[in-house]
């Protein structure tokens, strides 16, 4: 027969192969037994506990916190509780002791960060309300020293045009880091939306470009510009990434004294680079760590002429992550400057999503309606056994052109690939989808009964929208996930 084991030795293994720390401590506070755990958590070998001092006062009835040794030679936290027990004939107490180190850093992190989160808000609502406090009197105090500089409230002295002018000049800069204050605070508590298409990014540079064209040929600086001879379309905010441009060749010119400023575009294989490049005056070395942090200037001169607010880099990286690029800086002291940046490059299924997630996003932001439709060819795979890619490709564009004819405000949005249309209308009522897919694919079937194809394709479509199908942007991916693969 197997050995019958007592209640006593269940006990005993329970407490030894026990997680937590068990400790019994007779009426006088000596340490009468351990289990491993114990000795793992006080960092001490069992014969060094037992028969020595316990060496923490007894929780009674409460549960108490105490210090133990952490990793790293960091102090930890478990918590204690006893209970009354009989040890070999003996009153004693057992304690139970439960590492909670990991979950009071967590609780700590999680406090920390709600506590940057308050004081973040409360500075980006201190920032707002004192730029838009201090923008009203700026605005009279400059117009009423132009009206004396221009000669309207009687003659001035060259002197004083000269003092006024400057005073002028300073008024200007400090609207300006007004401006970018408010941007910066903006874009950290999330009230930028970004206004994403699908965009040429050559052209954007080519933009900025031309607004600082004057500037650049007035100081006498080289342009040399490299852009590639196809369309790199990409999905940014226009207005953004042109600020970018603007910002980065800003400050070419402002640091360049002589030769040459370029600007270029590179198309890789998942991203596009762009890059802004000068001769000028450069960064040292120990300054390039700090080149993207809030009014830093580096190679700044006294006297006449522009003066930066020290701000326009920080918004530049903090434009270029929200489109989730990167930013980078090479320097070399009066050898020159380059900024590079990246921006990823998205295929047409990766669009389609973000498509809907952006315009969800807006949706609940603006708490406004929002319908998404997905026009696709069924049985792709057989269609392109019966047709040739380039007519395929022929017949997708007609669709778009169709499904674009119908489009009736500048916000709807169409993207499409070799088999698909997605189209987002904002501010769309969900009652109204069952009667929009019905009229735009009459459209398209009537085009393909026109051509002789009405045998030989069918058109599908799939509908999501928000409020009918919540809030949640793969909820509703999943809902149009069928026709978009």
């Amino acid at each position: 027969m197997p050995k019958r084991i007592s209640k006593a030795q269940h006990l005993l293994t329970f407490i030894e192969k026990n997680h937590d720390a068990i400790v019994v401590v007779d009426r006088s506070g000596l340490v009468l037994f351990a289990n491993p755990a114990a000795s793992r958590l006080f960092c001490r070998e069992k014969k060094e506990l037992i028969g020595k001092p316990f060496g923490f006062p007894l929780p009674g009835d409460r549960i108490v916190e105490i210090n133990i040794p952490g990793k790293n030679k960091e102090t930890g936290i478990a918590q204690m509780q006893q209970m009354p027990i009989e040890w070999q004939g003996k009153r004693a107490v057992i304690l139970f002791i439960h590492d909670i180190s990991e979950l009071k850093k967590t609780e700590m992190l999680k406090a920390a960060m709600d506590e940057r989160r308050r004081i973040d808000r409360i500075k980006n609502e201190f920032i707002s309300n004192v730029s838009h406090e201090l923008r009203t009197p700026l605005t009279s105090v400059r117009e009423g020293i132009s009206q004396i500089l221009e000669g309207f409230l009687g003659k001035t002295t060259e002197k004083q045009k000269e003092f006024l002018s400057m005073c002028l000049e300073d008024i200007d800069r400090l609207s300006r880091i007004i401006d970018g204050l408010l941007d910066i605070s903006r874009i950290e508590s999330g009230k930028i939306i970004l206004k994403k298409e699908t965009l040429d990014i050559a052209e954007l540079a080519r933009s900025a470009v031309s607004s600082l064209s004057v500037k650049i040929k007035n100081k006498g600086l080289e342009l040399i510009e490299d852009f590639p001879k196809e369309k790199i379309e990409i999905y940014v905010d226009r207005d953004r990434i042109i600020e970018v441009f603007i910002n980065l060749l800003g400050n070419a010119i402002k640091f360049t004294d002589k030769g040459k400023i370029g600007v270029s575009v590179r198309n890789k294989a998942k991203m596009v680079e762009c890059i802004v490049s000068d001769t000028g005056r450069g960064i040292a070395k120990k300054d390039l760590p700090r080149v993207f942090s809030r009014f830093q200037q580096f190679g700044r001169v006294f006297g006449p002429g522009e003066k930066g607010t020290g701000l326009g880099l920080s918004i530049v990286k903090s434009i270029i992550e929200l489109h989730k690029g990167q930013i980078r800086v090479e320097s070399k002291l009066n050898k020159g400057t380059k900024f590079v940046f990246t921006l990823f490059k998205y295929t047409s299924r990766e669009l389609f999503r973000q498509y809907v997630v952006d315009g969800l996003r807006e949706a609940v932001h603006n708490d406004e309606p929002l319908s998404i439709f997905v026009f696709y060819i069924e049985d792709f795979a057989a269609v392109k056994k019966e047709l040739d890619s380039k007519r395929i490709s022929l017949l997708m564009n007609k669709f778009y052109e169709i499904i674009g004819g119908h489009l009736r405000r500048q916000a709807d949005l169409a993207v499409k690939d070799d088999s698909a249309i997605l189209l987002v209308l904002p501010v769309t009522k969900n009652e109204y989808i069952g009667s929009i897919q019905t009229r735009l694919t009459q459209a398209l079937e009537e085009y393909l009964s026109k051509e002789g194809l009405d045998k030989k394709i069918r058109i599908g479509c799939k509908t999501a929208g928000f409020p009918r199908d919540g809030s949640n942007p793969d909820v509703l991916f999943d809902k149009i996930k069928e026709a978009v693969g």
